[in-house]
């Protein structure tokens, strides 16, 4: 449902073209019927190409530059060529790292994986990512192993609920708190001092953190909502809190909940760009 979807929205075209040659209709329901069409246009056709960035400075204890991208959803809306334009952009940046987290599939095959990411070899920077229900078949096929040693091959890095110690800090993922899989306890192992950055799905789980040896954590799934029109959108945020800042300082960390680069349901997209996050933190 969702392919007939998008590729028949090139009928609004036509459609246009209709209302233009028509002359039964009003001349009022006409330029309404226009102005609503030129906006289906740009949310499903431009919007969704454009890909920009945003820098949000955050200080800490240590000094580093994160380039942070989720949601790829590869496959039945966009293809190979907007992996590149992603890769093109993140090779354009001054960042130390490149975290690309969850979902970065959406019902592909298994023989189209390399094809689909074979632009993430060329990646500038080191790159980190996690994986999600997209990912490992839940819903689709069972791609999970195919793809890892995919993006093994890539010189990509997987995190599986385990801690990577790069230069000045650790980084921590915790999965889920679906089903209660994000293994909040680890922080235990920790003290504030470690300089911890946590990757994690939902940022609900925020809430469970019983210290503060969290200094950032990661976040998205709420996908700000792709067509995010003013007040309405905030009710489709699919979390149990309000998390309708970029930045927040929590109980027991300080929180970034990132947008997302991609879309779902629908191939549409409103006051609401592709976005690669550029983290800056400083002390």
């Amino acid at each position: 449902m969702k392919e007939i979807i998008f590729h028949c929205s090139i009928l609004v075209f036509p459609f246009l073209y209709f209302l233009y040659k028509y002359k039964k209709i009003s001349n009022f329901k006409k330029i309404f019927l226009i102005i609503l069409s030129f906006i289906f246009i740009y949310s499903r056709f431009i919007e969704p190409q454009i890909i920009i960035t945003k820098q949000t400075n955050i200080n800490l204890w240590f000094e580093t530059k994160i380039a942070l991208i989720s949601d790829l959803h590869i496959w039945i809306f966009k293809k190979q060529d907007f992996v590149k334009k992603i890769v093109n952009k993140i090779n354009s940046l001054d960042v130390d790292y490149v975290f690309i987290a969850w979902d970065l599939t959406y019902y592909p095959k298994q023989k189209n994986i390399k094809k689909l990411f074979k632009d993430l070899q060329y990646l500038k920077h080191p790159t980190y990512y996690v994986l999600w229900n997209h990912d490992v078949w839940k819903p689709g096929d069972n791609i999970r192993w195919e793809l890892e040693k995919v993006l093994l091959e890539y010189n990509l890095i997987l995190l599986n609920n385990k801690e990577i110690n790069l230069w000045n800090f650790k980084l921590l993922w915790l999965w889920s708190n679906w089903n209660n899989e994000d293994k909040i306890e680890l922080l235990n192992n920790y003290t504030p001092f470690d300089n911890i950055i946590v990757l994690t799905h939902n940022p609900d789980t925020t809430n469970n953190f019983t210290n503060k040896n969290a200094d950032l954590t990661l976040c998205w799934h709420t996908h700000w909502w792709q067509i995010k029109i003013p007040f309405i959108y905030k009710k489709m945020i699919p979390t149990l809190w309000a998390y309708n800042k970029w930045l927040s300082q929590e109980k027991n960390t300080t929180l970034f909940t990132s947008s997302w680069i991609w879309e779902t349901w629908l191939s549409m997209r409103l006051f609401n760009f592709p976005v690669i996050d550029i983290i800056n933190i400083k002390k």
